[in-house]
């Protein structure tokens, strides 16, 4: 399945969640970096040899790798019910022959259900070197921007596309005010094309989009050594820091 991603931003938003780090020498994981613009935007502070990209989109990958060939791009064909619902389930994470300083994993894990994003953080862990750190965002659904007027998490996604690029059509309608109200107080919600599911256990097939959200609260419950951090203004995303496995 073809997805392009054109958001912009992931290498400001890793600087600032780990404090502005000497990224020389450094190797990174990009979990689901599409077609690689945090290395693009890291403009040199990234060694393109050092740097890994995983997607389960083939077509990025392959976009990735015509734009910058000294890097390492690996198609990851595993389901999911958005963005790759013709792949595996449950495939294995491929060895990249390699451990990484930092992994990181920009809404990732905001399109990917919790027994599974349980599974893959516990395998990206296990490639981090031994002070090495994985961050990954999640999408607080309660939480809006300072300003009047600035929209809840959940309102956002369900009157936005994808990926918050364009406004959706139809928008959001009234009828939806109560599940909108009990989504903001909830601690586990998907959007699923425009309807909200509130059962984390429930089985999701293909569909237009596949939006989860956590309450911090329920981020510290899945993993409780991560530390979590707010948003790194502009982006409405927190954060998980969180270290290699015991």
């Amino acid at each position: 399945m073809a997805f392009h991603s054109t958001k912009t931003g992931q290498f400001a938003y890793f600087d600032t969640q780990l404090g502005r780090p000497d990224w020389s020498g450094r190797r990174v994981l990009d979990f689901g970096g599409n077609i690689g613009a945090f290395l693009a935007e890291a403009a040199g502070r990234v060694e393109p040899s050092l740097y890994w990209c995983v997607d389960v989109s083939r077509s990025a990958i392959e976009e990735g790798r015509r734009r910058e060939p000294g890097a390492h791009w690996v198609f990851y064909d595993r389901y999911n019910p958005q963005f790759n619902p013709g792949g595996v389930r449950g495939l294995a994470l491929p060895d990249l022959g390699s451990r990484f300083d930092y992994v990181l994993a920009y809404s990732v894990f905001t399109h990917t259900p919790d027994d599974e994003t349980l599974e893959l953080v516990d395998a990206l862990r296990s490639m981090l070197t031994d002070d090495g750190i994985l961050a990954f965002t999640f999408i607080d659904p309660g939480w809006a921007p300072p300003g009047e007027g600035q929209q809840p998490n959940v309102l956002w996604r369900l009157s936005s596309c994808s990926l918050g690029n364009a406004t959706a059509s139809p928008p959001v309608e009234a009828h939806v005010d109560a599940a909108v109200e009990r989504a903001r107080e909830a601690p586990w919600c998907a959007v699923v094309d425009q309807s909200l599911l509130f059962d984390a256990s429930a089985p999701v097939g293909p569909c237009g989009r596949y939006d989860v959200l956590w309450s911090p609260d329920h981020a510290r419950s899945l993993f409780p050594s991560a530390e979590v951090r707010p948003p790194a203004a502009p982006e409405r995303q927190h954060c998980c820091l969180i270290g290699p496995k015991d």
